[in-house]
């Protein structure tokens, strides 16, 4: 076919043309040609003028792929992502047919007519023969300015294009030109060239639709943040936006795009997406299309969608099918990136908690938050914003590089983080372990770039170029990419309270006993006092007490650190107490203290003189310098009486005495052993020396909880009352001053127990014993093991006392006088032994009736004795005695560890009447004196370290002490005596009588009668006593 060239045509000659072609269409269809019904061998409409003045292949029906549908054209869409934002968009179209309705040209009904003559029907578009023979045809056959066909069509092809893509975003200008051949798919999906051709004198083929019209359009898309990701353009930039998607896709995320297309009847698409370079599709989905993620060389994937709307099945007049493009993208594959992968079993948090107790009045805590990941199921619990929508982004976690490269970018508010991460009652939880002060915590503070002992990191952190080969604050690329490696922190500080070491500590240690019952200033005074503690919390006990100070749901390392007050320090001379809690239960928990200004015990102790002026060699010292263990005893004991005046009728001895003895203890050197009890394979106490400022402090913390208990036997006859247990307390209700009640009960119920025994038991040679009387007081002076002060020292001890009140203790042979004449008869049988206490008190109840006996045989014995004792006016003498002292027992008491003695002073009150003249000592101090009730007072001194003792002296036994021992034995004698001259002179009076009888019967008888006797003697007084003195009458 020849060249068809562009022609001006003019309304004139369209308008006869078409009169001619409708007349020609007439009489065709009143006398049709000799060809098909469906075809013809070519159009009528493309006949020289007056037609178009072209070559148009036939329309067959059969050709016409898109029946009953004004258009047919197949494209390929191409969108290259070269940022999360921009797309560069190119479009290849194949057109088939297209819809006429938009060319005035062929709206007329004379055109109708004719191009029903050729079969273009209504529903029936412009093959491309037709098209490309009416290209230079204006559209407007009346206006010859009016655009030519071919720049209608142009028109049309790319205001579809911008209406397919409006809601895409902003877009350029297309740029469409015409193209002689294009790449399209098949309806099997293989891609294959398509030659084109807008020439009408090379549509010679027999077919109305082939070649096809061919275009191909460019433009530029900018795709807007708010619609596609769903983020604020005011905060997060284009240029930040790029970096933000391929940070989180490196982190693991995925990206979802959705974009909507509408595909007009007749029209088939076929839609490629290329991600961003670093970007590969995972996942290509939508509705009305046919999705595949299809493999470009394999180095990353791309999204293929076909919609094909080339039919209408329903028979129905077809519309525009809508269609979705999502899209699913995440990290394409690099040779030195990979993507991370966290488990959430790996670390998340690492949670740093500073108490600092340095000034325990004002105490504050600092929480620094380590995060190195957190997965976002975590976040999303807490209430943390998502960094993109959901139905955008799938984020499985976000890393510490993720947080940093979100901060930088603009992708997150820090605020978001910080203000939802429930940690900051962590402060709070602390204080309530140890008594529930209220802490108020400040807002957290992020931190640029961290410094030990934190790990390396923080918001502003700058990666090496050895790990990270682009990137700077976060790394983009390299073996550290967007990881965990290098965590952020936030920090914040408490308001200042009141908050001690032992408030921190208390309860919190797990099985260390007593230790838990430290409060306030008493772990100062213990520690002081040169104690070492040292405890290794056990899992349970990090649990309890670390462990509890994290929220619910959050699995965190926890590092605590305790400051310690100024008085504290660890046994190696540090500050501070680090504890490490791990959610991988890999716990590291170790407590030790002692105090920084220790107890030393290295001074001398004087009894009276005051501490700064006591020295060795003093004269009240009673402890060098030099002795750990200082401890003395003050024992006085009266001895009230020693009889055997009453041996004939008790056949035995008669002792009276009270006894007071009081221990002072200032210090004792604790061996090793003592802590065996309390010692554990996890928790260890030592101290060399225990102060009684310490004693008085363990009593007061044991009053207030677990107290520790010393054990030991008192007997070991089975009884409940053998086992002892002391608690070291000072409570008035269960501590000490009880216990010692108890114990005076239960010593009082042993003697009387082993008496009961002895008297029950046959054979034994012990007859009946009585010890109800004897009692024994035992007390701890309430006001010696309190304190009022927080110096540890030892210059003020405590006090044991214990005192047997005075007590009347008999021992003797219990048979009777006729038993004993037996035994000594030899009967067989032998004499028992008796001891009976009585209280001699309550001889005061017999007083009114003994006391004159006493008193008259008192004279009578004064009057002997004046007679008696004559030679020695002093009494007996029994020279040269001696006695042997064991006081090394004394001096050195227990262990020699210990170090303990009972030294000190001993005071005897001796029996009125018996006394220990010329007192020698080869060891210790030993004087006399003669108190105001005329008895000798012997007081002894033992010190520290002195060995046995041997006492000299002379027995003196007064002729007071003698006669009240004879006494009773004398008033016997005399009592016989007078008996005998009394019998005698009854006898002499009544024989005197019966000779006056005698007399007075003769007298009567005789004639002179009675005469009355002269007297002989005459009484001159009668004394106090009873004795009547007389005088004899001389005769006259």
């Amino acid at each position: 076919m020849a060249e068809r060239h562009a022609k001006n045509s003019t309304q004139y000659v369209w308008g006869r043309a078409a009169v001619l072609l409708s007349v020609i269409f007439l009489v065709q269809a009143v006398a049709p040609a000799a060809v098909s019904e469906d075809a013809f061998d070519e159009m009528t409409l493309c006949q020289p003028s007056p037609g178009l003045d072209g070559v148009c292949d036939n329309r067959s029906d059969s050709d016409d792929a898109t029946q009953d549908i004004t258009s047919w054209v197949e494209g390929m869409f191409h969108f290259n992502m070269t940022s999360p934002t921009e797309i560069q968009f190119q479009a290849s179209w194949a057109i088939r047919e297209w819809d006429k309705s938009g060319m005035g040209l062929f709206t007329s009904s004379s055109m109708t007519a004719a191009l029903s003559s050729d079969n273009i029907n209504a529903n029936d578009g412009l093959p491309a023969d037709v098209l490309r023979s009416a290209f230079d045809e204006n559209t407007d056959p009346n206006d010859a300015t009016s655009p030519t066909i071919q720049e209608s069509l142009l028109g049309e092809i790319d205001g579809s294009i911008s209406g397919f893509l409006a809601g895409w975003g902003g877009s350029t200008s297309p740029v469409t030109t015409w193209e002689d051949r294009v790449f399209l798919p098949d309806d099997s999906g293989v891609v294959s060239a398509v030659d084109c051709t807008i020439d009408p004198a090379s549509d010679s083929d027999g077919n109305a639709f082939e070649p096809p019209i061919c275009i191909s359009t460019n433009l530029n898309i900018t795709l807007p943040i708010s619609s596609t990701y769903g983020l604020d353009e005011a905060e997060v930039t284009e240029s930040n936006l790029n970096t933000a998607l391929e940070g989180l896709l490196v982190m693991g995320s995925e990206i979802t795009t959705k974009f909507d297309v509408m595909v007009e009847p007749g029209h088939k698409g076929t839609y490629s997406i290329q991600p961003p370079s670093y970007a590969t599709v995972t996942d290509a989905t939508g509705w009305g299309a046919n999705e595949e993620v299809f493999e470009d060389g394999g180095a990353y994937s791309s999204g293929l969608w076909t919609v094909d709307n080339r039919n209408d099945p329903n028979g129905l007049s077809p519309g525009s099918q809508p269609a979705d493009l999502d899209m699913t993208i995440g990290m394409r594959d690099r040779s030195t990136t990979s993507i991370v992968e966290v488990s959430p079993n790996d670390k998340s948090l690492d949670l740093r908690v500073s108490i600092d107790l340095s000034d325990e009045s004002n105490a504050f805590v600092e929480l620094t938050a380590g995060i190195y990941q957190i997965q976002s199921s975590t976040l999303s619990t807490w209430g943390v914003p998502d960094l993109m929508p959901r139905d955008k982004a799938t984020i499985p976690v976000i890393t510490s590089d993720g947080i940093r490269m979100a901060y930088h970018t603009g992708l997150l508010d820090l605020k978001d983080l910080s203000k939802n991460i429930p940690i900051s009652g962590i402060g709070q939880a602390l204080t309530d372990s140890g008594g529930g002060t209220s802490v108020q915590m400040g807002d957290f503070q992020w931190i640029g770039i961290s410094s030990a002992p934190l790990d390396q990191g923080g918001l502003n952190y700058t990666h090496s170029s050895t790990q990270c080969e682009r990137g700077v604050n976060y790394c983009m690329e390299g073996s550290v990419a967007m990881d965990d490696t290098y965590p952020v922190y936030m920090k914040s500080i408490s308001h200042t309270f009141p908050f001690s070491l032992a408030d921190l500590l208390g309860g919190n240690l797990g099985d260390s006993g007593f230790m838990n019952s430290v409060s306030g200033d008493d772990l100062g005074k213990l520690l002081n006092s040169g104690l070492e503690f040292s405890t290794v919390l056990t899992d349970e006990t990090m649990e309890a007490f670390l462990g509890s100070l994290l929220p619910n749901g959050i699995s965190a390392d926890l590092t605590m650190e305790i400051v310690l007050p100024s008085w504290a320090s660890t046994p190696q001379g540090g500050d501070s107490i680090v504890l490490n809690y791990r959610a991988s239960g890999d716990h590291s928990g170790v407590i030790g203290l002692t105090g920084s200004d220790s107890f030393f015990w290295n001074h001398a102790i004087c009894r009276d003189t005051v501490q700064s002026a006591c020295f060795d060699g003093g004269g009240d010292t009673v402890c060098p310098s030099t002795s750990k263990s200082c401890a003395y005893m003050d024992v006085d004991m009266d001895l009230g009486e020693v009889s055997f005046a009453s041996l004939p009728l008790t056949k035995g001895a008669t002792v009276e005495f009270a006894l007071s003895v009081d221990m002072i203890i200032h210090r004792i050197a604790v061996p090793d052993e003592l802590f065996d009890s309390l010692n554990t394979d996890s928790t260890s106490m030592s101290l060399d020396v225990l102060p009684s400022d310490l004693l008085r402090a363990l009593l007061e913390i044991g009053s207030r909880g677990d107290p520790l208990e010393v054990e030991f036997s008192l007997c070991d006859n089975g009884k409940s009352y053998c086992e002892q247990s002391m608690p070291i307390s000072s409570s008035q209700t269960s501590g000490l001053p009880w216990y010692v009640n108890e114990l005076e009960r239960d010593i009082k119920s042993l003697i009387e127990d082993t008496a009961r025994e002895l008297t029950e038991e046959e054979g034994n040679g012990v007859g009946k014993i009585d010890m109800s009387e004897f009692t024994i007081d035992i007390e701890f002076p309430y006001e010696m093991i309190t304190d009022n002060d927080d110096v540890i020292g030892d210059e003020r001890g405590i006090i044991l006392s214990i005192d047997i009140p005075k007590v009347s203790i008999t021992a003797g042979i219990v048979n009777s006088w006729v038993e004993l004449i037996g035994i000594l008869r030899g009967n067989g049988e032998s004499p028992e032994f008796g001891l009976v206490t009585t209280d001699p008190s309550r001889s005061t109840l017999a007083a009114p009736f003994v006391t004159p006996v006493v008193a008259a045989m008192g004279s009578l014995t004064s009057a002997l004795s004046s007679s008696m004792v004559a030679p020695s006016p002093e009494g007996v003498r029994v020279n040269g005695a001696s006695a042997d002292l064991p006081t090394s027992k004394l001096a050195n008491i227990g262990d020699d560890s210990l170090g303990l003695s009972f030294a000190g002073t001993y005071t005897i009150t001796m029996p009125k009447g018996i006394e220990l003249e010329n007192l020698t000592s080869e060891e210790g101090k030993i004087t006399s004196v003669i108190n105001n009730d005329s008895r000798q007072v012997i007081s002894y001194t033992i010190s520290q370290g002195m060995g046995d003792d041997s006492v000299g002296f002379t027995l003196l036994l007064t002729p007071f002490w003698v006669l009240s021992q004879v006494q009773f034995y004398i008033m016997g004698l005399l009592a016989f005596m007078l008996w005998r001259v009394r019998r005698r002179m009854t006898r002499r009076k009544r024989k005197k009588r019966a000779r006056a009888l005698e007399a007075l019967e003769e007298m009567a008888a005789s004639p002179t009668g009675y005469i009355a006797p002269q007297p002989t003697v005459e009484v001159v007084q009668v004394t106090d006593n009873g004795i009547v003195v007389k005088r004899r009458l001389s005769a006259t």
